[in-house]
């Protein structure tokens, strides 16, 4: 390695890039325990133990549906307020919120519809944060560090997201007798579990807000209508944007779907316990963030595109392996091997869209971005379900992630 070279792979660690990364540590506890790894599972097993499954992939893909409208919306208002960190506040305290208020969520069909709103308001506030969130990116670092602060980003949720599932653990699910006098009646010490993710969520993501500043405002008057018009407008100008988008749209339908029934599918058909799922769950994540930290060095070596496509053929022939799985090794190992390109994947169409879009419509690419993630999400959950439903096994329903992945393969450009 020439020292040009060894200066390309030094990353500043400062200030700002540190709170920016953080915001990951704060929020992905929220989503793995709650919509993949604890509550999604006790919704299915003990609130809604019939039909949960499918009442959840409903609720999934309307939320999803929300997401496609909302997402370009909020990214617009972004870009012309240059608030991105107040509206970044805003979806904090509302997922916080609704995530804390699932402890009154108790074993019984009667709280199903309550638990479905609650989830429903949570996913939705955790993922448009996402657009306010990715849309301050520019703000810590410079382009050519783009591929290395996400993946340290990526890579950083993914240690939060360890370290909250080893503390729910072992402080609630199995002890006995769970921490601060909590019991296990109504399933009391699964439930608390959300509070914690809540609390955590709040706390971590304060430095944010204290040490990353805000983009400039970028002015517009036109009605928003004209200006979504102009953003898809923007986006057709930029070199391989729109195709990039569709295979977005498709590589991420196959992932909500694998988050939204992963931890439902090993309880389903292996028949994990929830300590099982959780200890997957860990070494999912242990896997993961290896794969994120490492998959922002070849980003910025190789190029975001050759990194998703490698991705997304791991990720193919990773999850047939997995639904395929004779046995719980094979289910082990191939889960567990997933998440070393999960990661990469994610982290680099960030990093795709922060190169490609012109700096005063950035907010409103990520917007884009979020649109292009949402659009049709609601369609590999409403296929899991339909399969589920008519099969009557999990197996059919995670097939679809397979067909999202290879489809958004093809899809993806080339450079």
């Amino acid at each position: 390695m020439n020292a040009e070279t060894g200066r390309g792979l030094v990353m500043r660690l400062t200030k700002p890039l540190l709170a920016w990364s953080l915001y990951d540590w704060a929020s992905s506890p929220v989503p793995t325990l709650h919509a993949t790894f604890i509550f999604s599972v006790f919704f299915t097993t003990a609130v809604m133990p019939e039909g949960g499954s499918v009442a959840w992939a409903w609720m999934t893909a309307a939320t999803a549906f929300l997401l496609a409208i909302a997402a370009p919306v909020f990214g617009r208002m972004a870009d012309q307020r240059g608030n991105a960190k107040s509206f970044l506040g805003l979806m904090v305290l509302l997922g916080g919120g609704a995530t804390a208020m699932l402890w009154f969520v108790k074993p019984d069909p009667s709280f199903a519809m309550m638990a479905l709103l609650l989830s429903a308001l949570s996913i939705f506030a955790m993922e448009i944060s996402f657009v306010f969130y990715n849309a301050l990116l520019p703000s810590v670092s410079q382009p050519e560090g783009y591929g290395r602060a996400s993946g340290l980003a990526w890579g950083v949720g993914y240690a939060g997201a360890i370290i909250a599932l080893l503390m729910v653990l072992v402080l609630f699910v199995m002890p006995d007798t769970p921490a601060f006098g909590i019991g296990k009646e109504q399933a009391a010490h699964i439930r608390i579990t959300m509070c914690f993710a809540a609390l955590w969520l709040v706390i971590f993501a304060a430095p944010l807000f204290l040490f990353v500043r805000s983009p400039s405002p970028q002015p517009r008057k036109d009605p928003f209508i004209t200006q979504l018009r102009d953003s898809i407008a923007i986006a057709m100008r930029i070199p391989d944007m729109p195709r990039f988008l569709i295979a977005r749209m498709l590589f991420a339908d196959g992932l909500v779907t694998l988050f939204a029934f992963g931890g439902i599918y090993a309880a389903k058909v292996f028949g994990f316990s929830q300590t099982m799922v959780l200890v997957f769950a860990i070494i999912l994540n242990i896997t993961a963030g290896i794969g994120a930290a490492f998959g922002g060095f070849a980003d910025d070596r190789f190029g975001s595109t050759r990194v998703m496509r490698v991705s997304l053929v791991a990720l193919s022939i990773l999850g047939t392996i997995a639904i395929l799985a004779p046995n719980e090794a094979v289910f082990w190992a191939a889960g567990a091997a997933l998440g070393l390109f999960v990661g990469p994947l994610q982290s680099s169409a960030r990093v795709y869209v922060a190169h490609k879009a012109p700096p005063e419509h950035r907010a409103s690419m990520f917007g884009l971005l979020m649109l292009s993630g949402k659009a049709t999400s609601f369609i590999g959950p409403l296929l899991y379900g339909i399969a589920v439903a008519a099969t009557g096994t999990e197996r059919a329903g995670m097939s679809i992630v397979i067909v999202l992945m290879v489809a958004g393969y093809f899809l993806m450009p080339r450079r």
